[in-house]
Order: C-alpha cells, then sequence, then structure tokens
C-alpha cells in the first residue's frame, strides 16, 4: 500500500543517480591523479594555487644563447655604488642563479687577495656580466690573510674550497687571481672530467702559454680532484712555486691537464708591480714530493677572523700560525 508522502523513486531517476554517482567518482579520481602529478612535477602550473610548492624550471641549454665570444673588457675603475647598481639580480654573498633555466652548473669563484681594491673593483665589474651570460649558478668568494702574514695564494685557496663547502654543494671550484680578466665568454667557468687549466693565452705574455707545466692564474678542479690530490700546499709564502707544485700533484694521481685552445682561453692581466719571487720555492717544489700527503687540505689550521656577506662577493679573512704550518 502506498503511504501519501512516500516517494519512490522512477527507474529513470534511479539511472540518472547512478551517472552522477560515476560521473562524481572519475572527477575525484582525475583530481588525485591532476594533483599527485603536479607534485611530483613540484607545482609546474599551479604554483599560484599552493605558494608553499616551488616551480621547476627546465634545465638550461648545454650552449648559453647569451653568449657572444671574444669581447672588449672594461678597464675603468667604478665606484662600488656602480657595480652594484649594474647587478640588481645578485643576491648577498656574490651569489647568482639564472632566472628562467636551471643551471647545469654550481660554481665557487676562489679569488686570494692581498691589497688589490682597485683590481676588485675592476674584476667584479667584468666576471659577474660574464658568468651570467653563461647562465652559470655561482658565488664569488674573496679569500684574505690578516695583516702582518706573508701572502700565501695557496693556502688561500685552500681556504677558500673549504669555506665554500660550507654554504653550498658546489660542483666546480675555479681558483682565479683577481688581476686576470677573460676575454672570451665561450671559456665556460666549468669542470671537466680532468683539471683545467683556464688561462692559457695572456695579453702580458704575448698571448702564449709560457710553459706546458704552467697551472697558475686561473684553473678548475672538481671537489673530488681537490680532495684526491688533498689541495694545494700551505707552506708557500710569497710569490711563486705553489701552482707548480699543483701540477705535480695532478700528475702524481694520474690525472691529465686539459686546456681551451689559445683563441678562447684568452685573459688580459691589469697592470700591477711585479712582486719578489719566492727564494725558497724550488727547495719546496723538491720536498713536497715526498710530504704532500701531510700538506695541503689535511694539515690546513686557521682562525676566521672575519666573514661579511657582501652584495658582491663574500669576504673571508683569516689568521695561520706559520710556524705551526711549516712544521706540519
Amino acid at each position: 500500500m502506498v503511504v501519501p508522502g512516500d516517494f519512490y523513486p522512477s527507474p529513470g531517476f534511479s539511472c540518472r543517480c547512478r551517472y552522477l554517482y560515476v560521473c562524481l567518482l572519475a572527477f575525484v579520481a582525475t583530481q588525485l591523479l591532476i594533483f599527485g602529478a603536479i607534485f611530483h612535477r613540484k607545482c609546474s602550473y599551479i604554483s599560484w594555487l599552493w605558494r608553499g610548492c616551488a616551480v621547476r624550471k627546465s634545465q638550461c641549454p648545454l650552449i648559453s644563447p647569451h653568449l657572444i665570444g671574444r669581447f672588449e673588457v672594461e678597464t675603468y675603475v667604478p665606484a662600488w655604488q656602480t657595480i652594484i647598481d649594474n647587478y640588481p639580480m645578485l643576491q648577498n654573498g656574490g651569489r647568482y642563479q639564472p632566472p628562467d633555466c636551471e643551471a647545469r652548473h654550481r660554481v665557487a669563484l676562489i679569488i686570494p687577495f692581498r691589497d688589490r681594491d682597485i683590481h676588485l673593483k675592476i674584476f667584479l665589474n667584468n666576471i659577474h656580466a660574464f658568468l651570467m651570460r653563461q647562465q652559470l649558478d655561482y658565488g664569488i668568494f674573496v679569500i684574505d690573510l690578516e695583516e702582518g702574514i706573508p701572502f700565501n695564494r695557496a693556502l688561500l685557496l685552500n681556504v677558500g674550497f673549504l669555506e665554500a663547502n660550507k654554504v653550498d654543494d658546489f660542483q666546480c671550484y675555479i681558483f682565479h687571481d683577481v688581476d686576470l680578466l677573460p676575454e672570451n665568454d665561450h671559456n665556460t667557468y666549468s669542470c671537466p672530467e680532468q683539471p683545467r687549466h683556464m688561462s692559457v693565452a695572456i695579453d702580458k705574455m704575448n698571448y702564449r702559454l709560457p710553459y706546458m707545466t704552467i697551472f697558475g692564474g686561473v684553473s678548475a678542479m672538481t671537489r673530488e680532484q681537490m680532495l684526491t690530490v688533498n689541495g694545494y700546499p700551505n707552506k708557500f709564502f710569497g710569490w711563486g712555486g705553489e701552482d707548480d707544485e699543483m701540477y705535480n700533484r695532478i700528475k702524481f694521481h694520474n690525472m691529465t691537464v686539459t686546456r681551451y685552445t689559445g683563441d678562447v682561453g684568452r685573459y688580459k692581466m691589469l697592470a700591477h708591480r711585479r712582486e719578489q719571487g719566492n727564494p725558497n720555492r724550488f727547495a719546496l717544489i723538491k720536498s713536497e714530493k715526498k710530504h704532500y700527503h701531510q700538506d695541503g687540505l689535511s694539515s690546513l689550521k686557521y682562525d676566521v677572523t672575519k666573514r661579511e656577506k657582501r652584495r658582491l662577493y663574500t669576504y673571508i679573512r683569516v689568521a695561520v700560525d706559520r710556524e705551526q704550518l711549516a712544521t706540519s
């Protein structure tokens, strides 16, 4: 008996309910698949909806489209603020990542420094534009010694390597003199499978390689290569000899020094007074052949006396005990 007010759906209504239920299930399943794909791709197209999700950029091309090849370097001395204004896209500490793609190389530039502010201004004004055109993820570290301690390029390079390691997982380390400016941006600041000597042709040397075993000026090594050879020697206070010792360490470990051709690895050297060479460098090179595994990254002890993340670079000043290093 049918009671007034009771509702019995018609067969057509029941079919419509099942259809709507199936559609609802299909919609929910589709949304789950979409969100799963989105989060797997790190929110490539709904980052506007989910603000806590990072947008993943595509990888930069193998060859940057911004390269211009050989160019004239700028040798005028700009004011610090002028350089900062020229590069508003820099992060503190001299860090940069390409805005439109994911860099293929994460690079730390290590600059040994001693009283060359003019050179540093010229260098930074040129090198940032050079590195940006190469679409690198990079940081610049200027490493200085406390006053009264003789200059030691190799030790400062070791310090820079260790300190940069604390900042990021850099893949490549470019050890760079502050008075050398690259003249061709096809000279890519990255690390190949073997150590690379980069400053092949310098204007003051008539754009010719002075000798085949040179590894000074500008050179590139990976973290693994640096650890394998135990870094640079620490005992070379004064000028000269440390790059020849590094070449010996590389050869001892059956690695090969690679180079670009002279038309690519071109550099302009900024004018400076010639420093007196270390009179003990040849004796040190000879003694290091027996003790390279004891003198280097593994034996380096230093105290950081100043660390500043400036806009154009990270500045680090250190103090060392010279006598202690001499006996290590």
